[in-house]
């Protein structure tokens, strides 16, 4: 399908702009005719329609073949990722951006916890997991919280694409050695991980 022209840094050329999707070619492919489509805009378009979107000559999909030339012309053009909105800085060739998606930071899944409570001086929260972004279950690699303001603690952690559910726990520690004092009462925190950013507003359940 086509790409947004928003992603492209300079403006694309008309020539490069499929007559169908109305977004820069992606796959581009050739008609007999000479005419150049996206390679699904124009397969999805062939299967109610048997002729060029442009001049209405007779075209199946036994007819198309890729257009080399736009494929190498569109490849090195510079894009922004996807993802550019919700803060990646990422620029670089179309040919790379793909490589960059699969590892791009602000396409992984987050989640930002939000605590209110109150601790002594010299003690923190800290919050353990079934992840290694949470140390598994390990206090001494759990991920602290940082204090903010008027009893709050807060701080995000970046997941692996494929998380899907995890299980947490708060607990009081040591700031200078991360030493355990004791846990929250209660059974374990549990959050369901989407592609989407997850915000946790949570209230620390007194020890039993």
């Amino acid at each position: 399908m086509c790409r947004s022209e928003d992603l492209f840094v300079d403006k694309v050329s008309q020539h490069f702009i499929c007559p169908i999707g109305k977004g820069v070619i992606e796959d581009p492919v050739v008609t007999p005719c000479g005419h150049t489509f996206c390679n699904a805009c124009l397969q999805n378009w062939l299967n109610t329609k048997r002729q060029c979107p442009t001049d209405r000559l007779p075209v199946t999909h036994k007819h198309l073949i890729p257009n080399c030339l736009v494929l190498n012309y569109i490849a090195d053009l510079i894009v922004r990722c996807d993802h550019h909105a919700q803060g990646c800085q990422w620029v670089g060739k179309w040919s790379l951006l793909n490589c960059h998606l699969r590892q791009c930071q602000a396409a992984l899944p987050k989640i930002r916890f939000w605590l209110k409570y109150h601790v002594p001086f010299g003690q923190q929260i800290r919050v353990t997991g079934n992840c290694d972004q949470l140390g598994n279950w390990d206090p001494k690699k759990s991920f602290p919280l940082k204090f903010s303001q008027g009893d709050t603690w807060e701080g995000e952690i970046i997941l692996a694409p494929q998380s899907g559910r995890i299980e947490y726990k708060y607990f009081i520690s040591y700031f200078e050695t991360g030493e355990l004092i004791y846990w929250e009462g209660g059974v374990n925190r549990v959050v369901i991980i989407s592609i989407s950013n997850i915000y946790r507003r949570d209230i620390f359940r007194a020890p039993t």
